[in-house]
């Protein structure tokens, strides 16, 4: 039987004032099994709460009222008491088949949990669920939903999940979209297999009979040096791309007209490696595919124009901002430009000198050039590669998105071992624009 372990109790809540504890495990509330976060916050919408608790083998039962609906102040060991649902697909382009050995055990989990989903915008395929959890997802109301479908050519769909059972995925998203399920879908792009004549298959059939669907994202496929005996699949060329953009661009034009907004998003990596302008703000709208990281770099831009635009043009001349660190930050290749742009309006603006430092990631051994999945060797090789013809800086500034809940990179490294072996103080920045921006004037202003 699942059970909810309880992490950290807050100081002053509820659950301390009734004796819950790091540790407690609980089982039930008012005699409803907990399989979730989702059935604990449904549970404890009631102002009568009897908890049904372990901790080491010992069973108790604690009533506590709760007339005003007060948070119980309590954090779990993790949002799924019964466990992960893991894939079973074997999708062609699978990140997870791709990665190195030797990282963290969690980064080999494939995970295609519905409530993850749910929780955290992570993409499902629909193929590894139960009629059940259909049926729980309609009857709790767990929208929006973010999921994975790739083609909707029947044949191609099965070859790029690797599945010989029946597909019944389709189905399944219609159900769901005939509920008023808000869907966003994304199809991961793989050259010669779901683009071009494929991809506009796709577009027409997701657009027409699916009105739960309120966004649809095309990603690049991400390959590493890792493909051995794995489905020969290669990157797009830039020409490949700039015909995809145009593809794209005739389709978003059109739901413009039709439904109100471009509907159909793709991944920045496509506009800033095929040479294009990034859309402007309006043309994400309320940013639909945030979650699967379309729109970031121009909601980045955007956010530091309006912190660059609130700091007074003479600022620069002020002493207490006069800098006396040297300072640089790190970034995946692909951003480096952009960074770049920003750091030199920075400079005019206010004075402040900052470096950006592309780093090239070696550790995946292919392709990748995202900032999110910067490893700490990387940073470190990348920065001394850097040094051969630049000062050393006194602070390197990394983005908070190449850290997980437990503050470590992919590769293990600790801030503090970047740190060290870099000879320079890390600083953790948000990866925002203004979260970058405010950063810089915080270091130079002291």
């Amino acid at each position: 039987m699942s059970s909810a372990e309880i992490l950290e109790v807050i100081q002053g809540s509820l659950a301390e004032t009734h004796g819950l504890k790091p540790g407690d495990h609980i089982v039930s509330i008012n005699g409803r099994t907990l399989r979730d976060i989702l059935d604990y916050q449904f549970c404890v919408a009631d102002n009568h709460l009897v908890l049904e608790l372990v901790h080491e083998s010992e069973r108790r039962f604690v009533r506590i009222e709760n007339p005003g609906f007060e948070s119980l102040g309590l954090r779990f060991a993790t949002s799924l008491f019964d466990g992960i649902k893991t894939c079973a697909n074997k999708c062609v382009f699978c990140f997870i088949d791709q990665l190195p050995p030797g990282m963290r055990d969690a980064v080999y989990v494939k995970d295609d949990d519905f409530r993850l989903s749910f929780l955290y915008g992570n993409f499902v395929t629909l193929t590894n669920m139960r009629d059940d959890d259909i049926d729980r997802i309609i009857d709790d109301r767990l929208s929006p939903l973010y999921v994975s479908i790739h083609a909707t050519n029947p044949e191609l769909r099965a070859r790029m999940l690797g599945r010989k059972k029946t597909d019944t995925t389709l189905e399944r998203l219609k159900r769901l979209s005939d509920a008023d399920i808000e869907l966003h879908i994304q199809m991961v792009m793989c050259p010669g297999l779901n683009d071009k004549r494929e991809l506009d298959g796709s577009i027409e059939y997701l657009a027409n009979g699916y009105d739960g669907i309120t966004s649809v994202g095309l990603v690049p496929v991400g390959l590493t040096g890792y493909r051995q005996g794995l489905y020969p699949l290669r990157s797009f060329e830039k020409q490949e791309i700039i015909e995809l953009v145009e593809q794209a661009g005739v389709w978003q034009d059109k739901f413009e007209s039709e439904k109100g907004s471009a509907w159909l998003y793709i991944a920045d990596e496509f506009y800033i490696t095929g040479g294009f302008e990034l859309p402007p703000s309006q043309h994400y709208g309320d940013y639909p595919q945030i979650e699967n990281g379309i729109g970031l770099s121009r909601l980045f831009v955007d956010e530091a124009a309006d912190m660059l635009d609130s700091i007074p043009e003479d600022e620069h001349s002020s002493d207490n901002t006069t800098p006396e660190s040297r300072i640089a930050s790190v970034t995946g290749e692909l951003f480096a430009p952009i960074l770049s742009e920003i750091a030199q309006t920075l400079a005019h603006k206010t004075g402040v000198v900052i470096d950006v430092i592309p780093v090239r990631n070696s550790y995946f051994g292919g392709k990748v050039n995202v900032t999110g999945l910067l490893t700490g060797s990387d940073i470190v090789t990348g920065v001394e590669a850097w040094l051969e013809n630049h000062t050393r800086p006194d602070i390197v500034l990394v983005p908070d998105i190449v850290l997980n809940a437990d503050g470590l990179l992919l590769d293990g490294y600790t801030p503090e071992k970047v740190e060290k072996e870099i000879g320079a103080a890390v600083h953790i920045t948000e990866c925002s624009g203004s979260g970058f921006v405010d950063k810089v004037m915080e270091i130079v202003k002291k």
